[in-house]
């Protein structure tokens, strides 16, 4: 009997979406910078931000992120390392569209590193029993590293 191999969804990201290298080669050079997060979340499906840069923004500036967004985008949040008052409502105005995650783990978060070996990568992803969302997160906010990936995945038919 064959085994039926392991589908996942898996969504694509990077830290942050205002990258200087991406201008002339992900953004267009006339791209006003506002509209930025708007086009990265029409090629991308999610984007990590550590504590420090969601904590600094305003609940305004995150609700204008949340509608911003096409769906399924996912905001993947560092956890606070206490929870506030402030943070919560910063969660609210993100919405459905929040995720908290721990820096280096879950919920199946897999961190592109420089140089990520891609066999092993598609190793590891057919070997994940099926599961719910595996977010793949560059953790240099490397392009081309990015469209590689992007690649794999639909050679795997992710």
């Amino acid at each position: 009997m064959q085994s039926t191999p392991n589908y996942h969804y898996c969504l694509l990201g990077a830290i942050g979406w205002d990258h200087p290298a991406w201008n002339g080669v992900f953004y267009p050079q006339d791209l006003p910078p506002e509209w930025r997060l708007n086009y990265y979340s029409t090629a991308f499906e999610c984007v990590y931000l550590p504590y420090a840069s969601w904590h600094a923004a305003s609940a305004e500036s995150l609700a204008e992120w949340r509608h911003a967004t096409r769906e399924p985008f996912r905001f993947l949040l560092e956890t606070p390392p206490t929870p506030s008052a402030h943070d919560a409502a910063l969660l609210a105005a993100l919405g459905e569209k929040a995720l908290l995650v721990h820096p280096r783990q879950g919920p199946p978060l897999i961190w592109l590193e420089p140089g990520a070996n891609l066999r092993q990568l598609a190793q590891t992803l057919q070997a994940l029993e099926a599961s719910p969302p595996v977010y793949l997160v560059s953790a240099s906010a490397d392009y081309v590293q990015l469209e590689q990936v992007r690649t794999l995945l639909e050679v795997l038919g992710y």
